[in-house]
């Protein structure tokens, strides 16, 4: 692969628990990369030793740094009522809205989650133009019924167009001049009681329908494998409540598929022999019960969102 003179600045956050991730999405970036990429971590609380394994990594790739950055979200965020998130979301998610306090001098940036691995050359991404917005993101057309309910509890105009949080192209320097952090921090007071999906919703009420809209491969989650399969996919996004690393290699579940994407990346970090070790205690008759229980779930799922998206027409991905 040959070297390239861009730098790209890619922004993940992490606390402690979530560490092995951050690891094995760097691990994915840099090996379809041509470019040089500036990684930001917004470190919730990441230990040394698993700093230092993150940080490992340089021994097989040479074509990024990587800069911890403490931020505490329970001082920064005091204020937010993000209970009404649900109980599997930290308050940390709203640490993507300190990127312009934290870097202001930064232009454009990229906003990853980890439960991502990516599986083409991320300055595909980080090239496309965002056309005088500050924001760019990808439509979540596969999750028009999870959506309808944010549309009506924070008014989101008719013409909508729901963007999934876990992949963003930031202005900075727009966003610092338009004062985006503390409007949507008013947002929150305002809809404090009917915010569902914490930052994202957020987001969403304030960029309602004024963002770039990116195409789906550079957020390729698992409803989309559901309804509109591609070949074409830059980030593969495990958005689901069930995770890649919950489920062995070995065992195969539409719940979560394409896990072996997962593996291939984690095999890459010196968290992997733990990775996996904790997937061969966790798959007990059990798990693998409560996986096929989710899987009929899911797929009941899948078969109401699909027959209403072909109603509406929206399976019809003009991106």
């Amino acid at each position: 692969m040959k070297k390239s003179n861009l730098k790209i600045p890619i922004f993940l956050s992490s606390d402690d628990n979530y560490a092995p991730f951050v690891a094995t999405t760097i691990a994915s970036i840099c090996n379809n990369t041509k470019a040089f990429c500036e990684f930001y971590v917004l470190d919730s609380g990441i230990s040394n030793e698993n700093k230092n394994k993150i940080c490992y990594l340089k021994n097989s790739f040479k074509n990024f740094s990587i800069e911890f950055i403490n931020v505490k979200p329970e001082e920064e965020f005091k204020n937010i009522n993000y209970c009404n998130a649900g109980n599997y979301i930290s308050i940390s998610t709203y640490n993507r809205f300190l990127i312009p306090k934290v870097k202001p001098e930064l232009e454009k940036v990229l906003y990853l989650d980890v439960d991502i691995v990516v599986l083409g050359d991320i300055a595909e991404l980080y090239n496309q133009e965002l056309e005088g917005y500050a924001l760019g993101a990808i439509w979540d057309k596969s999750r028009a019924l999870y959506n309808t309910e944010t549309k009506t509890l924070v008014d989101l105009s008719e013409n909508y167009k729901y963007f999934n949080a876990g992949i963003l192209v930031i202005d900075v320097q727009k966003w610092k001049k338009e004062n985006i952090i503390e409007k949507l921090f008013e947002i929150e007071r305002k809809y404090q009681n009917k915010i569902r999906h914490a930052d994202e919703t957020l987001l969403n009420k304030y960029f309602d329908g004024s963002y770039k809209i990116l195409n789906i491969k550079y957020n390729y989650t698992d409803f989309d494998t559901a309804t509109n399969p591609q070949e074409e996919i830059v980030i593969r996004h495990f958005a689901t409540h069930i995770k890649p690393w919950q489920i062995h290699p070995d065992i195969k579940t539409k719940l979560c598929p394409n896990t072996q994407d997962f593996w291939k990346y984690a095999e890459m970090t010196p968290f992997f022999t733990d990775l996996l070790d904790k997937c061969n205690s966790n798959t007990s008759d059990e798990i693998i019960r409560q996986l096929r229980i989710r899987d009929m779930v899911h797929k009941r799922y899948i078969q109401l969102e699909t027959k209403k998206l072909n109603r509406t027409g929206i399976l019809n991905y003009a991106n």
